[in-house]
């Protein structure tokens, strides 16, 4: 669960910075800088969505093992 928050915000930290970057430099065109963002905010969804499914299923599979709830 770790691995996925902390690439969630790795991804977040670093399109930020790029998000700096562009605003002073410029290095990237317009257009790439459009599909950069598209493209960290779709990876950030999926793996926070993803994240989140599996600690749910994880924390349900463990409260079934534990007899807190009936499977």
């Amino acid at each position: 669960m770790k691995t996925g928050l902390f690439s969630a915000l790795a991804i977040a930290v670093a399109w930020s910075l790029l998000a700096i970057v562009q605003l002073w430099f410029q290095p990237l065109s317009g257009e790439h800088f459009v599909k950069f963002t598209i493209t960290a905010g779709i990876l950030v969804a999926i793996i926070l969505l993803v994240t989140l499914a599996a600690r749910e299923y994880f924390s349900e599979k463990k409260m079934k093992e534990d007899g807190f709830i009936d499977g």
